[in-house]
């Protein structure tokens, strides 16, 4: 697989870069398909009191109409008493539906804000750009979009008006007020059916600039490297530091045999030196541990050193498979331990 191809998920750093640049995945969609449902809901659940206010108004517009003698004044006057009393009505619910559209956005994009996306670009005004934009994928989607809902909210209103065109055609025979009331329901039952559709649309484009977004932010293989190597450190140097501790631990660990009392062996797999004071401490410490060859080297520093070598394979290897290099040794091995001990010392004509 070529270098050159965005097949490497997106590592944090790369998406907070995108996130600082203002590129992140947003659906206006949604925004605008929850914005518009919601206001339809809060307008449906207030109808009754809007009955009452809006016949007030008209009361108050036709009231003030007879009342007096009509001038620019009194008409001024009339109009800014129905606008205040119309204002009380629309203002909560105009602020309800904002409220809602910024929750949306935030819960899509998180609190966020990009100088970058607003820095003037000369490419932003670059008529080849203009005109290459025009004609991208995004356009064409975007396209696609009004056309998939012009076709749907038309359908949706061609068989909506066919449902209730019976019921139309009779409203002549009905009353002022049951008309007034027959088309604010309709156009309520409508407007919740076509919220229905936009929020469906608006969820489809969500997942798709979801998509386009994670595919966009992409790295390649070269990327991440490059990436590693600034926030890591190059991985040569990297494997060049670790081989170095290991290095200066080594020779940390070959410095304590001297110090040791034993090493137990497997006798060729490994090798354990142990240590112990009964003055300073609780149990017997592992100093160093080794297998294979750093077995041999630890059974040569020993040699050097005249540090006794006990073959006892099983405590060996329990040894170097429980106790890391500078812990004591656990209570389940004391005995077993305190018998190599006891061992050396007797060969050495110690007292303990």
């Amino acid at each position: 697989m070529p270098d050159g191809e965005r097949t490497e998920q997106a590592t944090p750093r790369r998406r907070e870069e995108a996130r600082r640049r203002g590129q992140i995945a947003i659906s206006h969609e949604l925004i605008s398909g929850l914005g518009f449902i919601s206001g339809v809901m809060i307008i449906a659940s207030l109808i009754p009191m809007m009955y009452h206010q809006l016949s007030l108004i008209l009361i108050t517009f036709i009231g003030g109409m007879h009342r007096s003698e009509i001038t620019v004044q009194n008409l001024r006057d009339i109009v800014m008493d129905v606008g205040y009393k119309l204002s009380l009505i629309l203002l909560p619910i105009f602020g309800i539906i904002f409220v809602v559209i910024l929750l949306v956005g935030f819960v899509q994009t998180g609190f966020l804000f990009s100088s970058e996306a607003i820095t003037p670009k000369i490419s932003r005004i670059n008529p080849f750009m203009g005109i290459r934009r025009i004609f991208s994928k995004r356009a064409l989607i975007d396209i696609l979009k009004a056309i998939m809902k012009l076709i749907l909210l038309g359908y949706l209103g061609y068989s909506f008006i066919g449902n209730i065109s019976t019921s139309i055609f009779s409203l002549w025979k009905t009353s002022l007020s049951n008309t007034f009331r027959f088309t604010i329901d309709n156009i309520i039952r409508f407007s919740q059916q076509a919220g229905i559709v936009l929020l469906a649309i608006g969820v489809l484009d969500y997942m798709l600039q979801r998509r386009e977004f994670e595919a966009s932010i992409r790295m390649t293989r070269e990327e991440l490297k490059e990436e590693l190597k600034e926030t890591e450190g190059d991985p040569l140097i990297r494997s060049r530091i670790k081989q170095r501790q290991r290095e200066l631990a080594t020779r940390r660990m070959m410095q304590e045999i001297k110090k040791a009392d034993v090493v137990i062996t497997n006798p060729v797999e490994y090798a354990v030196a142990l240590r112990y004071d009964i003055k300073t401490m609780n149990a017997p410490i592992v100093v160093a541990k080794g297998a294979r060859l750093m077995a041999e080297r630890i059974k040569n520093e020993a040699r050097r050193w005249n540090i006794p070598i006990v073959v006892n394979p099983p405590l060996a290897q329990m040894l170097y498979k429980l106790v890391e290099v500078g812990e004591e040794i656990p209570p389940k091995l004391y005995q077993a331990v305190a018998e190599v001990l006891a061992y050396v010392y007797r060969k050495r004509g110690k007292v303990v």
